[in-house]
């Protein structure tokens, strides 16, 4: 029986470091790659957000999930089993967006969406024909794919689970790597399956990790009757005017949906312009959906970016009240990353304003660090100024005040409960996150020829 080893990497790790929690998610992609693997090949699984990587075990073939800021780590990690002679595949967003990088790191990769095209990598490995590169289908019927998560084994992982509904974004944000990825397509799997996964996995606290689940609100009205019976509580991504459809958030809160997740990422509509983020189009916007969210009871975890040109340090502050008043259940301060792929990295690239065209390769480049030049503030000054900003938000007095919401943080005692769980990590992370290097130092050596 043939061995298939599939990797999730981690960004990084400081040295004595242990694990950052809120990393400690099922990786849902492994899943799903081991479902549309064949019975006749034995699947393991190791994460290297939960546990050290064996580079020594045996296996026929490796396959990693690759994001920009894992790529170091994923390289790393390829390096180790490519020089024991074992075969590597790399898929994911970086494999997508920056292929022939990509290419110079493993034996193959796969460029979009891997239903469609893993069997035929699994066939070539055993036939020894294995290609340099596999182009995922641009459509394909989306069903039917139900996720092996028995590899998940006995790891440490957070309690909920991990479900797709649909996946891409409709809308072309340039900062956006997953418009990049999808190249503005929104694919939705049929909502029945949905909850049957959700039976199986047997968690009450479901994560749907949609992008942007309302592209489509019909397909959600439809996902919601399929919700409803089980009983289960649910969080999501959405956008900000599907948020402010009455309709639609009451059908989401009364299936069980408890909290979402919503890029508002600036106050400023003229600068989200810039970034081709035209739905956000007011703060009047802002306001109708955060009022229908919290007649509805459900929370808000809220993320803003920074730095986008135009964009000086009297945001912050702004930024913050509006947070305050409003009691988010959580906030993500973020600067502006430009991802290789997007419109915005080309942009920048253009201009002559990033630091490192590779970024994210760069031996001393560290999380939380601003690999470009915006046009008000220093990178440093960007990168510092979000920092303190997350610990103002998450200082006990706000964390107290922002308690203090009966219809939605404090509407039961398990809300608070999770609430208050929730800010103390969010407390903890603001410095636990900032500093970590991209890969693992002393395995720094794997990377040269």
């Amino acid at each position: 029986m043939k061995k298939l080893t599939l990797i999730m990497p981690s960004i990084g790790r400081k040295p004595g470091q242990k694990y950052v929690s809120t990393w400690q998610m099922e990786p849902l992609v492994l899943a799903v790659l081991a479902s549309l693997t064949p019975h006749d090949w034995e699947v393991t699984i190791q994460d290297d957000r939960v546990e050290t990587i064996n580079t020594d075990q045996p296996a026929d073939l490796v396959g990693i999930t690759v994001e920009t800021y894992t790529a170091r780590r994923a390289y790393q990690i390829a390096a180790a089993y490519r020089k024991r002679g074992v075969p590597v595949v790399m898929g994911g967003y970086h494999p997508t967006l920056w292929p022939d990088e990509v290419q110079n790191h493993a034996d193959a990769i796969v460029v979009g969406p891997a239903e469609g095209v893993w069997a035929q990598v699994l066939a070539d490995v055993i036939s020894g024909n294995l290609k340099k590169r596999y182009d995922g289908p641009v459509d394909f019927p989306w069903s039917g794919v139900f996720p092996r998560r028995g590899v998940y084994g006995n790891k440490n992982y957070l309690p909920l689970a991990l479900v797709e509904f649909s996946r891409g974004c409709s809308h072309h944000c340039s900062f956006c790597s997953i418009t990049s990825f999808s190249k503005g397509k929104h694919y939705f799997r049929p909502p029945d399956e949905v909850a049957e996964e959700i039976r199986q996995t047997g968690q009450k606290i479901v994560f749907l990790i949609d992008d942007n689940i309302a592209a489509n609100p019909m397909a959600v009205f439809d996902l919601c009757r399929a919700l409803k019976p089980l009983n289960v509580k649910w969080v999501t991504q959405i956008s900000v005017e599907a948020a402010a459809d009455p309709k639609l958030i009451g059908a989401m809160s009364d299936a069980g949906c408890v909290g979402v997740l919503i890029g508002f990422e600036s106050l400023r509509s003229d600068l989200l312009c810039s970034l081709n983020k035209k739905s956000n189009d007011s703060i009047e916007l802002y306001e109708r959906a955060l009022a229908v969210l919290k007649t509805n009871h459900i929370c808000v975890y809220a993320t803003f970016l920074f730095g986008i040109d135009g964009d000086d340090a009297s945001s912050f502050p702004r930024t913050l009240d509006f947070a305050m008043k409003h009691q988010f259940f959580l906030v993500a301060f973020n600067h502006l990353v430009p991802f290789p792929g997007t419109a915005l990295y080309g942009k920048l690239a253009a201009q002559g304003r990033m630091i490192s065209d590779a970024w994210w390769l760069e031996e001393n480049f560290r999380f939380g660090q601003v690999p470009f030049k915006p046009t008000m503030m220093t990178p440093d000054e960007l990168a510092e100024t979000c920092r303190r900003f997350r610990r103002k938000f998450y200082s006990m007095r706000s964390i107290i005040r922002r308690g203090l919401a009966p219809q939605t943080n404090m509407q039961s005692f398990a809300n608070a409960l999770l609430y208050f769980t929730q800010n103390y990590y969010g407390r903890r992370e603001v410095d636990e996150k900032f500093g970590i290097p991209l890969g693992f130092p002393e395995e720094n050596h794997l990377l040269k020829p």
